[in-house]
């Protein structure tokens, strides 16, 4: 039984996270995933780490591995005519094609869709861009996802009330996008198969931001009201509902006990000022959060949060460390899921990064394999893909083609 994706063809013109985390989904799938990256230009994410054993290098990034295991890597100069035309003939060969351009980069090349879908018409592409292709300010405008996270407003919604935004970590967007990208190519490769037809997939990073902020943005349009940074866990009309301080260095739990059942557990195993009949009703408490969250903190504060959690949740009360990057690579659940997978590499030795973000019943998923060295595959891919004569090969990397 293959995996679902088998002889699907993907050309991944993108770099960095957004289009490379799409291509890594699609790569765990089972699609034959082509990376084109320049020796002149190195995906940026090489350059960002963390890197195996505090060594610095290209090839050491394991957020690279990461980000594009499974993957074959072909290094072109696409600036150069020949360049250009061999990845012509690689879209020629591909289902599907990702990149994460500027707006007009690749009109600009002659290798926007409309040219590449002249000589493939099948061909499903999909773009990232910040802002789309098309509205009135993406022409031009460029930008990662943490620019997304402010476009989108998750920034502005980040961080405490009498403090400036501090938004969500890291490049917010690029982590949030593929969920739309993957999907999207997913439903067209199911169309195409009905259909015969080939499409272009235009996906703004900040848009796919604005799904999650829908609630806030409701805020203001029935009421003209823009939600406040309120720095903390939950709703505001969950009560309780927030992350607690723990014993030791950094640590807190997250607590959520609004319901009856879970409530009236809550205020059993802590008890003291909980019992207050002040609490005895939602209103009541939802008028008295700031008692409530003192209550519970002082009860959690001498407390490892681990054990919290063993106990609410053996209470039937919903709770869960906060974890840590540590936590979560000594999770018990993402370890029996095989969210982990070990690789060994030639270079940096014995690394572990994610394994295949869904399981399936009925059909395997790709082997989880390293990312790919740059211009590993050139060699093979001109010669499978494009039959092209190894002396011609020669004569394109004598010319700087394949740089």
């Amino acid at each position: 039984m293959t995996a679902p994706l088998e002889g699907i063809h993907v050309l991944d013109l993108s770099w960095v996270m957004v289009g490379p985390v799409s291509g890594r989904y699609l790569a765990d799938l089972g699609a034959d995933v082509i990376k084109v990256e320049s020796s002149r230009r190195i995906d940026p994410v090489r350059t960002l780490g963390p890197f195996k054993d505090g060594r610095s290098g290209p090839e050491r990034s394991v957020s690279y591995h990461n980000l594009n295991a499974g993957k074959r890597c072909i290094t072109l100069d696409i600036r150069n005519a020949k360049g250009r035309e061999l990845v012509m003939r690689l879209a020629q060969w591909a289902d599907v094609v990702l990149e994460s351009f500027t707006p007009g980069v690749l009109d600009q090349l002659q290798l926007g869709y409309g040219e590449l879908s002249r000589r493939n018409p099948d061909l499903i592409m999909a773009s990232t861009a910040i802002l789309g292709q098309t509205g009135p300010e993406a022409k031009g405008t460029s930008g990662v996802g943490t620019m997304g996270a402010a476009m989108s407003g998750a920034t502005h919604q980040f961080g405490w009330p009498d403090r400036p935004p501090c938004g969500p970590w890291g490049p917010w967007t690029d982590a949030v996008a593929p969920r739309f990208i993957v999907a999207s190519i997913l439903a067209a490769l199911h169309r195409r198969t009905r259909t015969g037809e080939g499409c272009y997939i235009d996906v703004a990073q900040a848009e796919a931001g604005v799904q999650f902020m829908m609630p806030a943005y409701y805020e203001f349009a029935a009421n003209g009201k823009i939600p406040e940074r309120r720095g903390v866990a939950g709703s505001p009309l969950r009560v309780p509902e927030g992350v607690y301080r723990c014993a030791g260095e950094d640590r807190w739990v997250a607590i959520s006990a609004s319901d009856s059942a879970p409530w009236e557990a809550l205020r059993n195993i802590i008890g003291g000022a909980l019992r207050e009949s002040r609490f005895d009703t939602v209103l009541g408490r939802i008028r008295n959060r700031d008692a409530i969250d003192l209550a519970i903190s002082d009860w959690t504060a001498d407390k490892q949060s681990d054990a919290i959690e063993s106990m609410l949740q053996s209470a039937g009360i919903p709770a869960h460390v906060v974890s840590r990057d540590g936590d979560l690579g000594r999770d018990t659940d993402l370890r029996h899921l095989g969210h982990f997978k070990k690789f060994t590499d030639t270079v940096i030795g014995e690394a572990e990064i994610e394994g295949p973000r869904c399981a399936l019943d009925r059909t395997p998923l790709a082997e989880t394999r390293r990312g790919p060295r740059i211009g590993e595959h050139t060699q093979e891919i001109l010669e499978t893909i494009c039959h092209l004569p190894k002396d011609e090969i020669a004569k394109l990397a004598e010319a700087g083609v394949l740089a």
